[in-house]
């Protein structure tokens, strides 16, 4: 089947080189920016299109790698002329849902979410090969689909629509907000005295090492810390030198390691602990309420 690609950003160029070098058709690229087009379609050894309708018109199977808000409107651009194609976004957080009315376009419609981060046209098509698929849509092609990539050697995994926001946020959870976590750690290293390569070397290789425990053997057996041993003084210790950004992070993630705690050790009373976490949580709201209505009343 004849893939073409309606957007020629970072996600639209790499998944087009990638299904280039894995002997799938791609037809081409259309964008807006006629420049943009004009370098993937090079760059992937393919057609650059002129028009919407041309590109429809000559696949089989239509990506929309066009920006999250843009989906929709350029889905109604293009609806006209949709008749008997495969349509696909690759929005991690929207489900196929988001072509409204698809039934009236007489098309199946999928949202097709790679696990990875995509920072470059040039490079990040070299990543695929090693990154889970995550499908949604319709039934009617979804076991097709997933047997395009399998047969690339891709993992894939379907998922329901109504589970895409939290696929997307445990996704967030696990790489953007794992760099704030990471970024907050050399913050307080820099202040340590360390330098800025020192700290991000060697807590770089603190967190890599947590990471492959994490894969080896889970969340529950690798944890390790005050938390897990139950040392509220230790944990007083932290809070009492952090500054209230760092602090109330310190604190929310904490609660989720008394969570993981106690099915570590279901027998030991971790009531010690979580009180600790859960007493310095209402007093740190407490003060920044206070510091909020202070605020107001000055102005």
């Amino acid at each position: 089947m004849q893939i073409g690609f309606i957007g020629a950003g970072k996600v639209g160029v790499s998944l087009g080189k990638y299904f280039k070098e894995k002997g799938r058709a791609v037809a081409g690229y259309y964008s807006r920016t006629e420049t943009s087009a004009r370098w993937a379609a090079e760059f992937t050894d393919t057609a650059y299109y002129e028009n919407l309708q041309q590109i429809i018109s000559d696949c089989d199977i239509l990506m929309f790698t066009v920006p999250d808000d843009k989906i929709a409107e350029v889905y109604r651009q293009a609806k006209p002329y949709l008749s008997g194609k495969i349509i696909a976004h690759c929005s991690g957080l929207h489900s196929s849902k988001i072509f409204s009315d698809i039934g009236t376009a007489d098309c199946s419609a999928y949202s097709i979410h790679p696990l990875c981060a995509v920072s470059s046209k040039e490079y990040s098509y070299k990543l695929l090969s090693d990154t889970l698929f995550t499908l949604e849509g319709d039934n009617a092609h979804i076991s097709t689909i997933q047997q395009m990539f399998e047969e690339m050697g891709n993992r894939t995994c379907v998922i329901s629509a109504e589970n895409k926001a939290k696929y997307h946020a445990a996704a967030s959870l696990a790489s953007n907000h794992m760099t704030a976590v990471f970024y907050m750690a050399e913050k307080l290293f820099l202040e340590c005295g360390f330098s800025e390569k020192q700290a991000r070397k060697e807590l770089y290789g603190l967190a890599k090492g947590n990471l492959e425990n994490i894969l080896a053997q889970g969340c529950i057996a690798s944890l390790t810390g005050p938390i897990e041993r139950g040392d509220g003084a230790t944990v007083e210790k932290h809070l009492s030198c952090l500054p209230e950004g760092i602090r109330s992070a310190y604190l929310e993630n904490g609660k989720q390691l008394v969570e993981i705690a106690e099915k570590k050790h279901p027998k030991r009373d971790n009531s010690r602990i979580k009180n600790l976490l859960e007493r310095k949580s209402e007093k740190y709201e407490e003060h920044r309420t206070y510091l909020t209505e202070t605020e107001r009343r000055k102005r």
